[in-house]
This record gives structure tokens, sequence and C-alpha cells, in this order.
């Protein structure tokens, strides 16, 4: 059964307020313009009644040439909720997306300098494993061939260095991430946070008021962190790898035995104590394909239940991982005592 994630209408013009920060100066307009069919971007949103015209005199400081880059993101279905960093220079800069926790910044995006004037590059949201690439130049069909093979020449350098710088960071936040576990003290029972969700701390882990989890690649080493505050609030560790990455509570499954994934430590601590089936968090709803495949290969036998949050994504992705390891997928329902989610 096929279920798709909500997508904005194209030529829809969307205005938000980011959300609250520390320093309130520091609040920002964001904007989303969905209509690079538009000659002029800024009447288009005022026709829209979702700008005034003070909205969009602020909006007329971004360069034209970064236009359809917003258009772009917001067509793939991706909802900024805070201005998009256009800088191109080769690096991951992250921004938050709607639905992102205080601080958070499941937004990414990573842009390229051309050379002749035009930029390129791709972006993406972790939290609903949404990816999409654009380009401002010209269309590759109207590009010169030795144009042609200039930039595909360039692509493929950018990628390999991006590959390099990515493999550093990684590297370097699973060593902070192996010493931060290794300093954390077991998690206490009565943390306000598992008191409110109802559960056990089975592997966390807590540094000061923080519970701690660790996420492990298919060969059991560190790769990242998660820190979750005493509201709730969830981090990562900075620059590690999340992608493919999981964290199994209960025991490995024995061949016939089903096997759960989830997406946060608290439906998977309550599905676990429900059932007795070890489960495993992927942490986002995009990474559930992803550690399925990895489960998949380690566990050929298992039945492998993909265990959806209630929301279209949660619901869409869910069912995509079933069906890319021939597993199954469902909704969990909890009691009025159990407050769902992650």
């Amino acid at each position: 059964m096929a279920i798709h994630g909500r997508r904005l209408p194209p030529g829809e013009a969307i205005l938000r307020r980011s959300r609250q920060r520390k320093n309130p100066r520091q609040s920002t307009l964001c904007w989303a313009a969905c209509s690079p069919v538009c000659q002029d971007w800024r009447q288009a949103l005022l026709r829209s009644g979702l700008l005034s015209r003070l909205a969009a005199s602020t909006l007329a400081g971004y360069r034209p040439m970064f236009q359809g880059l917003i258009a772009a993101i917001v067509n793939t279905g991706i909802r900024p909720a805070c201005d998009v960093p256009q800088i191109a220079d080769g690096r991951v800069h992250r921004f938050a997306v709607e639905g992102d926790r205080l601080h958070a910044k499941s937004g990414w995006i990573i842009l390229f300098d051309n050379g002749d004037g035009s930029t390129g590059g791709k972006f993406g949201d972790y939290k609903h494993g949404l990816t999409g690439t654009w380009f401002s130049g010209k269309p590759h069909r109207q590009l010169t061939t030795a144009q042609r093979r200039a930039y595909a020449q360039k692509i493929a350098d950018d990628r390999k260095r991006l590959a390099e710088t990515e493999a550093q960071r990684h590297r370097r936040a699973a060593h902070k991430a192996q010493h931060l576990w290794e300093k954390a003290q077991p998690a206490a029972a009565n943390h306000p946070y598992l008191t409110r969700k109802g559960i056990k701390p089975h592997t966390l882990r807590q540094l000061e008021t923080s519970l701690v989890i660790a996420i492990r690649n298919s060969t059991g080493t560190i790769t990242s962190l998660q820190f979750i505050d005493a509201t709730g609030d969830k981090r990562f560790l900075s620059g590690g790898q999340i992608a493919g990455c999981y964290t199994t509570i209960g025991n490995p499954p024995h061949p016939n035995d089903p096997l759960l994934i989830a997406e946060g430590f608290a439906t998977a601590a309550s599905l676990h104590e429900a059932t007795g089936y070890p489960c495993v968090i992927a942490f986002n709803a995009g990474n559930l394909k992803p550690v399925a495949l990895a489960l998949r290969h380690h566990y050929p036998k298992s039945q492998i239940i993909l265990c959806a949050d209630a929301d279209d994504v949660g619901r869409s992705k869910a069912a995509q991982a079933a069906e890319a390891v021939d597993g199954l997928w469902i909704e969990p329902q909890f009691s009025e005592r159990e407050t769902y989610g992650s």
C-alpha cells in the first residue's frame, strides 16, 4: 500500500517566522517561494496574501540566484523553519525544519561554486528522509560538450572531497562519542523523561541531567550519541554518523523471532516492554529503510516489523522500509497512560 507524505502544492508561497531563539534579535524571517515560473517573485508573494509589503521588502535582500533554490527545497516537501544557509563553500550546513524540537536542525544543504558564475548542490531533511538537488546555471542540454565534461569532472571531484571531509567528521565524532559514553553513568530510573513516558532506562546512560543513547553501526562501533534532557528535547552529537546506524533494546533475536524497528527511544522501549521482543531505534523516519536493510543482512530469517509513528511521514517511510526487506509495518496503539512518540 503506497502511502505518501504531504507535499506543498507548486506555486504556493509560504511565510513563517523562525522559532524564538535565546536572543530575540536573532529571530529571522523564513520564506519559501514555490513559483519558479513567475518573473516577479516579490509581486507573486504579495498577490498570495501571505506576505505584507514589509515582509516583501525584507526578502528583497536575497540574491535572485537563490530564488530557485528555495523553490526546489519546498517543492521537494521540505519545510524550513528558519533561513536556509546559502553559502557555496562545499560544506554541509544545517537548518531547522517544521516539526523540529528546540535546537534541532534536521535540514541540511551543501552548495558548490562551479567557477563559471553558477552554483549547484544538494539538500535534504534527515527527519523525513527527503533529498533534492539544485543548479542555478543553464539546463544541462544547453551546455556544450566541453562544458558538460568539465562540469561532470567537477561534480566527481567535489563528491570525492565531500566524502573525505565527511569521513573525517565521522571519525572525530565517533572518538568523542566513545569518550563521552565511557564518562557517562547508568541512567537514573526516576529521570523526569522516563517517568513521564512510563518506561525503564534499559541501556541508557546519563551525563549530568541528560540521558545518553549510544548509536552504533552494524559492527557495534559507537558512531554518535543522542542526548535527551528532562523536558524531552533531543539533540545529536555534532558530526556523528546516523544513516544506517541504530540502537537495540533487548537481546538479539532468535532466528524465528520478530525484530521490531521504531523511530525513537520511548516508542522502542514501550514496545519491548510490552512484547519482550528486541526493538531497534532508527532515530528518524528517513533512517528506517537503511536500518532495516542492515538488520536484514544480519538476520535473514527474522520477521522484521516496522513500527510507524502516527503521522503521514512515519507511515510512508515504514511502508517503504517494510517492502524493501519483505517485512511488515504496523502503527502501534498505546494506552492513555502512555505518551506516544519518541
